[in-house]
């Protein structure tokens, strides 16, 4: 493998921690097309060297989040039992079965995420404490940009735990954490503040993608050349992902949640559909 390319995938993984930090997606919704697409690297070894920078990701974006108490530990440690069951499976299927047909299934789940957002331009509105809050879910953390506490209570508990089985089956199949899933979800449907909601998602995304990380190790698809250069790049980027995560309006990381996922929609159905030949 040559300097240039290995030069390339670093700023792959620095551009990919980076963004993936502020908004919760882990980052490998970029790594994965990026060195599949663009680099030439194989499909499943991308997703391996995907799934194991979308760990060192959220151990770093997190711990900036958590020191700034908007992470919702008892929300996430909740959803992440479904999540990472469903990883299993999702990392065993993507060993089996073809690739291209669970991009296009994929790609149309994006884009309905990307519908759901689009169907409520403000986010949905926070329920504060003092209502019904059977789970005891109330949380409360500082908004970094109007220097006040904002508290709140996640709506919809049981279709948050059910619907985590899709993140962590995006996660398994195709490395990429399960936060595109997982923020808007939390968002749009359980009414977590989209600040919040993108700190915890960093969070869990890394046990989901260790998940189908493991498993494309014992299937002997991690390629190290990739693995190691993609990893420095995240290393460097979530760092800076999350202090700027952490001071962005929440609007503004509403609208590059949706563009990402636009971007990436495109990608995975052209894949699937033949109009791009991954190499």
């Amino acid at each position: 493998m040559g300097a240039m390319i290995i030069v390339a995938i670093f700023v792959t993984g620095f551009l990919a921690g980076g963004l993936g930090s502020m908004v919760g997606l882990g980052g490998g919704v970029f790594i994965v097309p990026v060195l599949s697409l663009v680099l030439g690297v194989d499909l499943k070894a991308a997703i391996a060297a995907s799934a194991i920078c979308v760990v060192l990701n959220s151990l770093n974006g997190s711990a900036e989040y958590l020191r700034r108490g908007m992470v919702h530990i008892k929300l996430a440690l909740l959803l992440q039992v479904s999540t990472a069951m469903a990883a299993i499976l999702g990392g065993i299927i993507v060993v089996y079965s073809p690739v291209q047909t669970l991009k296009l299934v994929f790609a149309g789940t994006l884009a309905l995420v990307i519908a759901a957002l689009v169907a409520a331009p403000r986010g949905a509105e926070v329920v504060p404490p003092g209502g019904h809050d059977p789970f005891g879910m109330a949380a409360e953390f500082d908004d970094p940009t109007t220097a006040k506490p904002l508290s709140y209570v996640p709506q919809r508990m049981k279709r948050g735990v059910t619907l985590s089985w899709l993140a962590g089956l995006s996660s398994g199949m195709l490395g990429i954490g399960g936060g595109a899933v997982q923020v808007p979800m939390m968002s749009a449907m359980m009414r977590v503040p989209l600040r919040a909601a993108a700190a915890t998602s960093t969070f869990m995304v890394g046990t989901t993608a260790s998940v189908s990380a493991l498993i494309l190790a014992m299937a002997g698809v991690v390629d190290v050349a990739v693995t190691v250069p993609a990893m420095a790049g995240v290393m460097i980027g979530s760092n800076l992902g999350a202090r700027l995560g952490a001071k962005v309006s929440a609007g503004a990381l509403r609208q590059v949640l949706i563009l990402t996922l636009a971007v990436l929609t495109v990608a995975m159905a052209a894949d699937g559909l033949g109009w791009v030949q991954l190499r």
